[in-house]
């Protein structure tokens, strides 16, 4: 049996990204992946944009967490030498409701600390996105939106904490899990983990993890999305990311 001070069931961003944070200290620790590598689910799908915290309520957790989010991210990319792309962000009004909704935005993003916003008016979008619509008649502008590469960044999250001594196990799913008021049983086909603590960064799966354990508090509910790929010479049709 493997015993380990912490299992960590889920090898995409939020997996990977725990596993480097557990690296730093004295702890055995696994990270499971039931795909053959890093990254092959949600975390490899997504469109990867970095949003700065414009378009939630100042009072909600979601909004504070994708604030500091953003911050951690540039930084944490900058130590593992992955590519962020800071390209900001436009929220795009077309009528006259939409345009007088803008500095509620505004101020409702500014409490939550999101910072160098400023709303923009039909001339300087025509000037910095001369193939929007010209319809467009203002924007709430935030510079510190970004893209990056989600894959990139979970290969470099799983490697930083690898060379730091964290076990990844791929193609490891867990089928069970058994345990006490002292440990943990995660059962697999590879072997058998023995845990003081469990980690569930299991994504779309969490709640199948959870009920393993015991837990029957919630359920995820997926939702399927669409990308509409472009040719990559095509990059520069837009400057900005676009919202309605």
């Amino acid at each position: 049996m493997n015993s380990r001070d912490v299992v960590i069931i889920g090898g995409g961003i939020t997996g990977a990204s725990i596993a480097r944070v557990l690296s730093r200290y004295k702890l055995s620790v696994a990270l499971l992946e039931k795909e053959e590598e890093l990254s092959f689910g949600v975390s490899k799908s997504n469109s990867g944009i970095i949003h700065p915290g414009t378009q939630h309520s100042a009072n909600s957790l979601k909004g504070r967490l994708c604030v500091q989010g953003n911050i951690l991210t540039r930084r944490i990319s900058n130590e593992l030498g992955v590519d962020f792309k800071e390209t900001g962000e436009l929220i795009v009004a077309f009528n006259q409701d939409e345009a007088g909704r803008l500095p509620e935005l505004k101020e409702e993003a500014e409490r939550l600390g999101v910072p160098g916003l400023r709303i923009v008016d039909k001339n300087w979008l025509q000037e910095n996105e001369p193939n929007l619509s010209g319809e467009a008649l203002a924007a709430l502008y935030s510079p510190t939106a970004g893209i990056i590469s989600p894959y990139r960044m979970v290969y470099a999250l799983g490697e930083n904490a690898a060379r730091n001594g964290i076990e990844i196990f791929t193609g490891c799913k867990v089928q069970n899990i058994t345990g006490n008021t002292s440990y943990f049983e995660i059962i697999t086909p590879k072997a058998v983990f023995k845990a003081k603590f469990v980690i569930n960064a299991a994504g779309l799966y969490a709640d199948e993890i959870s009920r393993m354990a015991g837990i029957n508090s919630f359920k995820i509910k997926p939702r399927k999305g669409q990308e509409f790929i472009l040719d990559k010479k095509r990059e520069n049709l837009a400057n900005h990311l676009l919202f309605p």
